[in-house]
């Protein structure tokens, strides 16, 4: 037996609600032979009549009152999930979760997020905070949308954009000597005591780091915390080690830090988001433009 299509089943609906084929036409904006021949069509299909055709009008037969009253049950139904259907797509259409780097959420970067908020007010942007090697695993897992990524990463299935680079200066205790110097270079700070966030190691700030500084693929004198990076700033106020920061945190004042930029191209971290390839939430293709129009000319 062929299937009976939706169209028809909603058809033979508006034909029992009016109990007559010419004003179920007028309702439906259709011509009447239309809506007659799919509902006999339908008849057809089933193998029972729905209604009693006479002079009079229509009449339901028992079997059609039955086909009707579940027919309408289904397609309540059928409404109701199409209409959540779409409220879920406009929410996820309207929701947008980035993973980023601490020391990251300034300067170009809240610039962008600025611009992102004005020009898309009703999206939902939320943020999660993670090294680069959980926002590879968030993106891998669905998690987040877009990630915001320091230094270089392997990622073959990802989608990648170049944002910008940021000169790395380090943060000092303002009565060490090198407080005293407005640069410096990296080997500098090779027997200087650092800090540094306990998840850095391993990561991509931490490889650009041991590049630099790295003593038998090491860093020395590391003293790592599970802090934030206001807290380490705090270490580094007392005079416990120096740290290092993107230019656009050095901005803010922390009480007994000064900010020392490290001379030379070698001081330049790369920064860039990452996304799924196959991901279709257009609050994404919103923020990569935004991304695309902060990039540096």
């Amino acid at each position: 037996m062929t299937d009976p299509d939706l169209r028809s089943i909603r058809y033979a609906t508006v034909v029992a609600e009016h109990l007559s084929f010419r004003r179920a036409a007028n309702a439906l904006g259709i011509r009447q032979s239309a809506i007659s021949r799919r509902v006999r069509r339908l008849e057809d299909t089933i193998g029972v009549s729905f209604f009693e055709r006479h002079s009079g009008g229509l009449l339901l037969t028992n079997a059609g009152r039955t086909f009707i009253r579940d027919a309408r049950r289904i397609l309540s139904c059928l409404d109701r999930i199409i209409e959540r259907a779409n409220r879920e797509g406009r929410a996820e259409a309207g929701r947008l979760t980035i993973g980023f780097f601490p020391s990251l959420v300034s300067g170009r970067l809240q610039t962008a997020l600025r611009d992102f908020r004005r020009s898309n007010p009703d999206i939902v942007l939320e943020m999660m905070e993670g090294s680069p090697v959980d926002q590879l695993e968030w993106l891998r897992a669905r998690r987040i949308d877009a990630g915001l990524l320091a230094g270089g990463y392997e990622a073959p299935k990802l989608e990648r954009l170049p944002l910008w680079k940021e000169r790395i200066f380090a943060a000092v205790p303002q009565d060490h000597d090198l407080a005293a110097t407005n640069a410096f270079a990296w080997q500098d700070l090779r027997h200087e005591q650092l800090l540094i966030r306990s998840f850095e190691s391993g990561s991509a700030v931490y490889n650009f780091l041991l590049s630099r500084i790295g003593v038998d693929g090491r860093l020395p004198n590391v003293t790592r915390h599970v802090a934030a990076r206001e807290n380490i700033l705090g270490l580094v106020g007392a005079g416990f080690g120096i740290t290092f920061v993107p230019e656009s945190q050095t901005a803010a004042a922390y009480p007994g830090v000064v900010f020392r930029p490290i001379a030379g191209d070698e001081a330049l971290l790369s920064i860039s988001a990452a996304w799924l390839a196959v991901n279709d939430n257009p609050a994404l293709r919103r923020f990569l433009s935004v991304l695309r129009q902060a990039r540096p000319a």
